[in-house]
């Protein structure tokens, strides 16, 4: 009678599932998943077209909703999937929007991206990995009957400095993050930025701050 091989088992129980997920990845309509992770979020997306590969979806004419309005939209959006790592790469404009997740770390990178709802310009260098760390610039962001003609956010893990400028007024100041770990976008912002008497504070969250005078 053959003796169990321990290592042999393990591996097994290790190995099927992984096995059953990349078939799964493979074979699965790769759009659909990606619509429903979004309907989860109560984001809603539209593409004039789409086209899929083993590792790769790519939408042509993307329009990205939430309940409110559009939020964003994209002349191409690539997303490419790989063990562990999910890449979104948009562009809009001949401008750039990169998102790099991983059960690790989400980076988010922009230069000069002009099609988001409710500002003018993102540029972003961002790695979210027990707390968020690197800068985001923000032109043109409407605060309340106005907007705020920029603004500038140096994330130190749980705390950030911000330099901003309003009706030709130099602003500074700083602020804290509270981080979460599960969801690194919705990770909180409370501070504000001041000077000659005028105040202004940053509130909301990563992906959707908020702008208050």
């Amino acid at each position: 009678m053959k003796r169990l091989n321990l290592k042999h088992l393990l591996a097994y129980v290790v190995g099927f599932p992984i096995f059953l997920a990349v078939v799964f990845f493979l074979t699965f309509p790769k759009f659909l998943f990606l619509d429903r992770e979004l309907s989860k979020r109560n984001l809603y997306l539209t593409a004039e077209k789409v086209e899929e590969s083993l590792t790769e979806v790519k939408l042509t004419g993307v329009n990205l909703y939430d309940q409110k309005s559009k939020l964003a939209r994209f002349d191409t959006l690539r997303i490419s999937l790989s063990f562990f790592k999910v890449t979104v790469y948009g562009l809009c404009e001949g401008k750039p929007l990169r998102l790099g997740w991983s059960p690790f770390s989400i980076s988010i990178r922009a230069d000069g991206f002009t099609c988001l709802r409710g500002l003018e310009e993102l540029s972003a260098d961002l790695l979210a990995k027990e707390g968020i760390y690197g800068r985001i610039n923000i032109k043109g962001i409407e605060v309340q009957d106005t907007k705020l003609d920029s603004l500038s956010l140096e994330l130190k893990g749980r705390v950030f400095t911000a330099r901003a400028k309003f009706m030709g007024t130099e602003l500074v100041g700083d602020g804290q993050i509270v981080f979460k770990r599960r969801d690194p976008l919705k990770s909180s912002l409370n501070g504000q930025v001041s000077g000659l008497g005028m105040r202004v504070l940053i509130s909301g969250t990563l992906e959707r701050p908020q702008i208050m005078r």
